[in-house]
């Protein structure tokens, strides 16, 4: 063992002093200028060891951003994906109502011809009070309805406020001064007073003189002068000049006295 170690070191010996011999054979410029080479080569070397490190984790920054990028897209993707179906849905159920709504147009459109055919009768054969307003309102529902460039929204407000109107009559009292005709022809000045829908009476001249209107017949028909006084208090109750109390009015089918109050109808 000790022969071979010995083998080696002297080999060894004889390598570096082969080597050194060859070294400082040459002049020492030209070992200082392979020294300088020797240097900027390794000073290179770790130049562009630095640069590709550096390049290398900007290539990972760069993979790494790109995969959040990645991601992001994915899930918005996702949502977009999900935001479509919605709207999808939406869309056929507004197509769906679209079509239950061109379907309630063309229905609504001849009801309201109906409804407003319906009203004018109603007022035709309604007792004869403040003809010339309903008869205008009337006029205004009509043009409306006939107006090609009114929305249907427009057509029917104006017939349910028309009708709302009318059935407002039938819950309210009223008394008015009017110029009329008597049933001889003769005109005078008259106080009428409507209890809703379910009596008409007008007081003639200075108040002595009592009709009543037949809806049956459709004329006038004096009542006897007894009644006189009841109609005179209802006439008060309507103006907010008496306190409202029970009385006895003719509206009975054949001007039979029966109990009303003024303000109750």
């Amino acid at each position: 063992m000790r022969r071979k170690l010995s083998s080696l070191f002297l080999g060894s010996l004889v390598l570096v002093a082969l080597g050194n011999t060859g070294v400082w054979a040459e002049e020492p410029e030209q070992l200082l200028q392979r020294v300088e080479s020797s240097v900027k080569k390794a000073s290179l070397v770790g130049k562009r060891t630095v640069a590709w490190q550096g390049e290398r984790q900007q290539l990972i920054e760069d993979i790494q951003n790109l995969e959040l990028k990645l991601a992001w897209a994915e899930f918005q993707l996702e949502k977009t994906e999900k935001w479509l179906v919605t709207e999808n849905n939406n869309i056929a159920i507004l197509q769906k109502n679209l079509s239950r709504a061109a379907a309630t147009r063309e229905n609504i459109a001849p009801l309201l011809e109906v409804l407003y055919e319906e009203l004018e009768k109603h007022v035709e054969s309604d007792l004869p009070f403040q003809q010339e307003e309903r008869m205008r309102r009337l006029a205004h529902v009509r043009s409306t309805l006939d107006d090609p460039g009114s929305q249907l929204s427009d057509k029917l407000g104006r017939l349910l406020d028309a009708m709302q109107v009318e059935l407002d009559y039938g819950y309210s009292v009223e008394a008015t001064e009017e110029l009329v005709e008597d049933t001889n022809g003769t005109r005078m000045q008259a106080t009428v007073f409507r209890l809703g829908r379910l009596a008409l009476f007008r007081l003639l001249g200075d108040g002595s003189r009592l009709e009543r209107y037949n809806s049956a017949t459709e004329e006038w028909q004096e009542l006897p002068a007894r009644s006189v006084f009841e109609v005179k208090k209802a006439v008060e109750i309507a103006r907010k000049k008496r306190v409202s109390s029970l009385l006895f009015l003719p509206v009975g089918p054949l001007g039979e006295l029966s109990h009303a109050s003024a303000e109750d109808k």
